[in-house]
């Protein structure tokens, strides 16, 4: 069972235009689980990367910098951030373009973004989860099966059977 530490997560939210600030505001308040922070530049986000995002919503323009621009400083910073892009912008070839880099997904701004965002943020949220288990379960592995430790002898014979038993 997971500890309410680990199930809340710190979103970013990079977005400009205030209306819309405040409509993401009210969608993502409803979850106690989210720790949300908005910043209205993409300046403003990188400076504050400090503070360890695990999912940031991005909107593609903004009055400083590109969406592409901050997406690639964000994945450059830690990759592992997870990025949502939310755009007005309808051309497939732009979202292709941000997947590449790095874009967990892309978000078009409609009367479906709320519910495309909130489900774009519980399935990166699972994918975090995911990659964390999997990051503890092989760091208890490799303590559980470091048979030099358990196992007396440096010779070459016996670190042959160190290398076959890893396998």
């Amino acid at each position: 069972m997971n500890s309410p530490i680990e199930d809340s997560i710190k979103i970013f939210v990079v977005e400009d235009d205030p209306t819309y600030s405040k409509f993401l505001n009210y969608v993502l308040s409803l979850n106690p689980d989210f720790e949300v922070h908005f910043f209205n530049s993409g300046s403003e986000c990188i400076k504050n990367l400090h503070l360890k995002p695990s999912i940031i919503a991005l909107d593609y323009t903004l009055p400083d910098m590109s969406g592409e621009e901050v997406l690639i400083k964000v994945k450059s910073f830690n990759p592992d951030i997870q990025v949502i892009m939310v755009s007005g912008q309808e051309k497939i070839g732009t979202a292709v373009k941000l997947l590449k880099l790095g874009a967990y997904d892309y978000i078009i701004k409609n009367e479906d973004t709320k519910d495309l965002l909130l489900n774009a943020i519980n399935n990166a949220r699972k994918s975090i989860r995911l990659t964390r288990e999997i990051n503890t379960l092989r760091s208890e592995l490799s303590e559980k099966y470091e048979f030099e430790k358990s196992i007396i002898g440096n010779s070459k014979a016996i670190k042959k059977v160190y290398t076959m038993l890893e396998k």
